[in-house]
């Protein structure tokens, strides 16, 4: 899954937009830094899953062969105290595999939480990138239209008073 907000290129703009002001961008930025804490405590509890799960392999490769040991020494007739042994140490290994699976459990619902959350804020932040996208857009709409209104109004100055020259008076 990936949660990282993508970088779209930024539309081309024939205007300038250097004048532009986000009034929002202190709130996208705060939910933004959220996001980064977000996916770095994600990380962690994937990588708390992770070791438990590993751990969980190591605990239940032991309890394998420490039983396949235990059945051939038992066809070997071994001692009962040694066997006896043998047995609480399966026991052992089996309430030490059923703590881990109940810790990895609850890892999973953590790391479900978190994902959950990171998806919803994600939601949140594309919000507020298509809104700032489409401030920006209005703004430039706007500086072309003033941009417009300019050239037109000088045209006029410069269309009167060229016509103004050509135009003899008469008497």
């Amino acid at each position: 899954m990936n949660t990282a907000p993508s970088k779209a290129p930024a539309p081309k703009r024939d205007v300038d937009v250097r004048g532009f002001v986000y009034a929002l961008e202190p709130v996208r930025q705060r939910q933004q830094w959220r996001m980064d804490k977000l996916m770095a405590s994600l990380a962690r509890a994937q990588q708390a899953l992770a070791e438990t799960e590993a751990r969980m392999a190591e605990v239940q490769a032991m309890h394998d062969e420490q039983a396949s040991k235990a059945g051939q020494a038992l066809v070997l007739r071994m001692d009962p105290g040694a066997h006896r042994a043998a047995l609480g140490f399966l026991t052992h290994l089996r309430d030490q595999w059923r703590e881990l699976d109940a810790k990895r459990k609850e890892q999973l619902a953590e790391r479900d939480r978190l994902r959950k959350e990171c998806m919803a804020l994600q939601l949140r932040l594309d919000g507020m990138t298509q809104h700032k996208e489409d401030a920006l857009t209005q703004y430039a709409d706007e500086v072309r239209q003033r941009n417009s209104n300019e050239q037109d109004r000088d045209w006029l100055a410069r269309s009167a008073a060229a016509g103004g020259r050509n135009v003899e008076p008469s008497q």
